[in-house]
């Protein structure tokens, strides 16, 4: 764990601002709902969850693992190691389209799902900073790796960056982990 802190912590600003883009765009895309120039009235992809919800167990194991595999690993993380920017883009966009789909709840709905999204929010913006942290490793080593006098090559910090987002991601499983719980609870009891 000690390790997971120091990593997000050289992080730092970076962190604060990759929160700020994706809780930004929540309210954002919310306003602009409100505001009439923007609006989702039915969620665009169709039903998501193969899995009923009278089965809490199947389906907490459905949202953990889609929400681990597809939302955080492929899409924030992934998408970062093919380009840096990939992961910032994708985790605005999710943010954006998170407020538009926010906007039409009722205020009792929106804070029952105020704790989930909370929590599944902090673990994708881990997930795109392990993927900026990927991105640049073999991008521009010298920028993630200052403190190397003689620098290292393109591998070397790739393979360090590689170590590093695993202890990032002991963040984002408990994260998504404690998110699917209450998700799960969410669509069980309301």
């Amino acid at each position: 764990m000690r390790s997971g802190f120091s990593v997000v912590s050289r992080w730092g600003w970076v962190l604060v601002g990759l929160n700020w883009l994706f809780f930004g765009l929540i309210v954002v895309g919310s306003l602009l709902v409100e505001a009439g120039v923007f609006g989702v009235s039915v969620w665009p992809f169709g039903e998501v969850a193969p899995v009923e919800i009278s089965n809490p167990v199947l389906l907490f194991g459905f949202i953990f693992v889609f929400n681990l595999a597809l939302s955080g690993f492929a899409l924030m993380t992934l998408t970062g190691v093919l380009f840096f920017g990939l992961s910032i883009f994708f985790l605005g966009f999710r943010g954006f389209l998170w407020g538009t789909l926010a906007a039409g709840l009722s205020t009792p709905m929106f804070l029952a799902a105020l704790p989930t999204l909370i929590l599944e929010g902090e673990a994708y913006v881990l997930a795109a900073l392990a993927g900026v942290n990927l991105g640049l490793s073999w991008f521009q080593p010298k920028w993630v790796y200052k403190e190397e006098k003689d620098g290292l090559s393109r591998s070397e910090a790739l393979r360090r960056a590689l170590r590093e987002s695993a202890y990032v991601y002991v963040f984002v499983v408990a994260l998504l982990f404690a998110a699917a719980i209450l998700e799960t609870m969410t669509l069980v009891f309301i």
